[in-house]
């Protein structure tokens, strides 16, 4: 049981990493989108495309990864606690309750986010910050999670915007895991059985789960994301009201897109790295594996 937890939390936390730093650039852009409704954005794009290259003209190819400093420090913590919350809860409801298999893997996955916002909250604000902000806001992520602290401490710095993120990324990781783990069933029954499956079923199951979640829960973000980055925004109903009242209604479909772009391939690398990554390391910590290095001691002495 331990060593499976393990097993998910590097597996998570490697996957987590990897899939994070091939997509920040598109985070970023998606960040400025959401945000350039807000006071004194400096910027104003008509599109994911529009928002890149302006980025890389006026401010450099370096300022498409601004806030992964803070990623690179916490993400594979937040990944790590994220799939093994997941594992457990997933396996607990399905031995110990009389749980839908198709509801547990709802209930599973976000309670899986809750645990993992715990890290990813006080990273995606200090993160966040930087991403909208033209210029250099922090020396390090340290500094920044340092200054996000003296700014508000927990509830009103690292942990501001908790809840919109729980009605954000809760049901995200219910829709994402809940559409995934079907098409891994539906994908068995043609392969023969879970263990048949390869790398390209996680792939196109990632990015199928991940790309309806990223789409229904996209204007929840961006209510998230002015709260977080921006405090003279508070609480979800208030922002939602001031949104549509300062910019229209149409302003919680801008971002879709980029978002779609950056969450899809994101979540078809994480899947993909972490499903493999826990075959290798479940054969070469397993039984057998134990067994042949035991072995060998014992024909080395």
């Amino acid at each position: 049981m331990v060593r499976e937890r393990l097993i998910d939390f590097a597996a998570g936390g490697g996957s987590g990493l990897m899939a994070d730093g091939a997509t920040h650039p598109v985070d970023t852009i998606r960040t400025r989108l959401w945000m350039q409704g807000g006071k004194n954005a400096g910027y104003r794009y008509n599109g994911l495309w529009h928002g890149f290259c302006d980025i890389v003209k006026k401010e450099g190819v370096r300022s498409l990864y601004k806030g992964f400093g803070s990623v690179a420090l916490l993400t594979p913590v937040a990944h790590g606690l994220y799939f093994g919350s997941y594992e457990w809860a997933k396996k607990a409801l399905s031995e110990k309750t009389e749980c839908s298999e198709s509801g547990g893997h709802l209930i599973a996955g976000f309670f899986a986010n809750g645990v993992g916002a715990f890290i990813w909250n006080p990273m995606d604000v200090v993160k966040q910050k930087q991403q909208a902000m033209v210029g250099q806001l922090y020396t390090g992520p340290l500094d920044g999670l340092r200054a996000v602290w003296m700014e508000g401490g927990l509830s009103r710095g690292l942990l501001r915007g908790y809840c919109s993120g729980m009605a954000t990324y809760g049901p995200f990781s219910a829709i994402y895991f809940g559409i995934y783990e079907q098409w891994k069933k539906i994908c068995a029954g043609y392969a023969g059985s879970v263990d048949s499956l390869h790398t390209g079923h996680y792939v196109a199951g990632g990015t199928i789960a991940g790309t309806v979640a990223a789409a229904a829960t996209s204007p929840i973000d961006l209510i998230k994301t002015r709260i977080q980055v921006d405090n003279s925004y508070t609480g979800i109903a208030s922002t939602a009201a001031r949104i549509c009242r300062e910019e229209g209604f149409s302003v919680f479909m801008r971002g879709v897109g980029a978002r779609v772009v950056w969450v899809a391939p994101g979540c078809a690398i994480t899947i993909a790295v972490f499903e493999d990554c826990k075959k290798v390391l479940m054969k070469a910590t397993g039984p057998d594996a134990l067994l042949s290095s035991s072995r060998n001691e014992t024909l080395a002495a």
